[in-house]
Parts: C-alpha cells; sequence; structure tokens
C-alpha cells in the first residue's frame, strides 16, 4: 500500500514526519494521513516523494514495472490512473464505513423501540389484571377495641378472601408499639396486637370480624 511504502521509506532515510512535511512544503498532518491511507498524494507530490526518497514512482505504489523507456505524459498517465484506483478504493471503504455504522444506529433504534413497546405491553398487561383481580375479589374489615392503663385505642384492618392486609389504620399507640406495615396476614396482626396488650396488663376485643367491606 502507498501509505506503508511511505511511512517505511521514510524511516529508512531517518525523517520524521515533520522533516517530510518541511522537505515538501506541506505540514505534518498530510504526511500522517497519507501514511494512514486516510487520503492520497497528487501526481505532483508523489514525483516529489520519489525524488526525495530516490525510488520509481512505481515503488512507491507498490506495483513492479518494466523498465522501458516512456514519455513524461505517458507516465503522468500512469501515475494518474494509480492514484485514481487509490482513491476509489478509499472512497469505497468510507462508504462502507457510512454503510455499517446506519445498519448499527438501525438496529440500536429497532431494540430501544422493541423494548419500550414490550415494557408497555408489560404494564398494561400488569394493570389490566390488577384491575380484573380487584374486581373479583371480595373485601372485609376487622376492627380491634383495645385498653391499657385505663385508655382505649382502635385500629381497623381491611383483607381479601385469602386474608391479605390491603388497607389498615387506626390509634398511632398501636402502630408505634407494633411492626404492624411488616405484617400482611390479618389473623397474624389482629394476634400480634392481642398479645401486646395482654402482656402489659391490658385487654384487647374483636368488635368487628370479618364485616364485608364498603368503600366510604
Amino acid at each position: 500500500m502507498l501509505g506503508e511504502n511511505i511511512k517505511t521509506l521514510r524511516k529508512q532515510k531517518g525523517f520524521s514526519q515533520e522533516t517530510l512535511a518541511q522537505q515538501l512544503n506541506v505540514v505534518r498532518q498530510t504526511v500522517s494521513k497519507w501514511e494512514k491511507g486516510i487520503s492520497v498524494p497528487d501526481a505532483e507530490m508523489l514525483n516529489a516523494l520519489s525524488e526525495l526518497f530516490e525510488v520509481p514512482v512505481s515503488t512507491l505504489l507498490g506495483s513492479k514495472i518494466e523498465e522501458q523507456p516512456a514519455e513524461t505524459d505517458s507516465k503522468m498517465d500512469e501515475i494518474a490512473k494509480q492514484l485514481a484506483i487509490l482513491n476509489e478504493q478509499l472512497a469505497n471503504q468510507a462508504v462502507r464505513k457510512r454503510k455499517t455504522a446506519k445498519r448499527i444506529i438501525t438496529f440500536i433504534l429497532i431494540a430501544i423501540a422493541g423494548a419500550i413497546l414490550l415494557f408497555f405491553l408489560y404494564m398494561t398487561a400488569l394493570i389490566l389484571f390488577r384491575y380484573h383481580v380487584a374486581s373479583n375479589t371480595n373485601f372485609y374489615v376487622t376492627e380491634v377495641q383495645c385498653e391499657l392503663n385505663g385508655e382505649t385505642y382502635g385500629y381497623e384492618i381491611v383483607f381479601d378472601d385469602n386474608y391479605q392486609i390491603h388497607e389498615e389504620g387506626g390509634d398511632a399507640f398501636i402502630s408505634n408499639h407494633i411492626d404492624t406495615l411488616g405484617i400482611n396476614d390479618v389473623n397474624v396482626l389482629t394476634a400480634h396486637i392481642e398479645d401486646y396488650f395482654v402482656e402489659h396488663g391490658g385487654t384487647c376485643t374483636i368488635i368487628k370480624n370479618r364485616v364485608p367491606y364498603e368503600e366510604p
């Protein structure tokens, strides 16, 4: 490849990219682009490189040709053809890279859209399921009334057919002394409340037990 040939010959001459650029009256970045294959020197610059490196242009271009007399015009035509081929190859590489990048971006966008759609469908199904369950579930209420040290405390619990608690509330004294939020079963919660008051010398009575619940 032309870029590799320039780099090899430059090093053989002991030139840095900056030194070579100064010899050719170009900036260092131009030499760097040649060596990386990002761009190629024009015909005039190829001749300058050929003279500086003391090699034929054909060696720079990486093709071996037979020695035969040729006019300058025909030599320039051959150089132009080689440059055209190199430029076409670079252009094709750039097109392939752009197409690959577009495919990757398209794939990512499709994947994101698919993930959003799946999430939306999942949330919709979950909401419908919960609505269906809620519309087909019976709710009940149990209320306890407890006394301790002359004070009366009440607590109400709303639960379903499986005794799972959905709502609860009452005097703060009960929730402050019993981990009501950490219990999901109505029977377990009422037992904890009764045990607390009995252990501390009080009493606890269930005044409502599994009464059908009606929303206020």
